[in-house]
């Protein structure tokens, strides 16, 4: 498998980890809703990074 595949599943993992860390933060201190939309933003890049990075290890492999 492509080391780019590899590391964009990675970022795809690390989105799904920032999303659950943000919605048990907000079920024990309430809604923030400018660091719900941090996170929110941080998760929305490394989806969006690791998805492209994955089409970028397919196209060359």
């Amino acid at each position: 498998m492509h080391p780019l595949i590899i590391l964009g599943f990675c970022l795809m993992v690390a989105c799904c980890v920032v999303s659950a860390v943000d919605i048990f933060r907000t079920i024990r201190e309430g809604r923030e809703p400018e660091r719900r939309m941090r996170a929110f933003l941080l998760s929305a890049g490394l989806l969006v990074v690791g998805g492209i990075l994955v089409l970028i290890g397919v196209v060359n492999s």
